[in-house]
């Protein structure tokens, strides 16, 4: 898998902020390579696979103030295909997070990672058409929906399940 160069961009500059601030060697060398972006790139270049821990990285660093950056990162880190960071966004639109609060785009997000088979995003996803937040109240898909999710193990759903039909 590679990882396309503006994305790669974006998480680089989306952790800058997480990065520690390299002092000045009195040979005036500033950011030696073990932790500047030049490593990262390097590192994320050669493990594809550890894209998501990435991204979590980012969501961490940013959580509860995430700025113009980090939302770019996890939009980018969503839009390559990471789950998880879908229901960051998905999260992050949901309570305001760097973005308005949107429950249609919360919705959006935590579809396309249920879409994609993420038991959590099932979960969720199937909370949304419950409840009727940022969708269409809609029980029978919320039904599939959770079905999806406890069939993959998720215990909330199966716990959620056990008490249909809702009233």
């Amino acid at each position: 898998m590679t990882i396309p160069k503006n994305l790669l961009k974006t998480l680089i500059l989306a952790l800058a902020p997480a990065l520690p601030q390299a002092a000045a060697a009195q040979e005036g060398i500033l950011n030696p390579e073990e932790g500047g972006f030049t490593a990262l790139q390097t590192n994320i270049s050669a493990r594809p696979d550890r894209l998501g821990i990435t991204c979590w990285q980012i969501y961490e660093v940013q959580k509860g103030g995430m700025h113009a950056a980090a939302m770019e990162a996890m939009q980018a880190c969503a839009a390559a295909g990471n789950e998880p960071s879908m229901i960051l966004l998905s999260h992050a639109y949901e309570n305001g997070l760097g973005v308005p609060r949107d429950a249609g785009m919360a919705a959006h997000w935590v579809k396309q990672a249920a879409l994609r088979g993420y038991a959590t995003a099932q979960y969720h996803y199937g909370l949304a058409l419950l409840q009727g937040r940022g969708v269409a109240r809609d029980e029978g898909q919320a039904r599939f929906w959770l079905m999806q999710a406890a069939a993959q193990g998720d215990r909330d759903a199966k716990g959620l399940l056990q008490g249909w039909p809702m009233s």
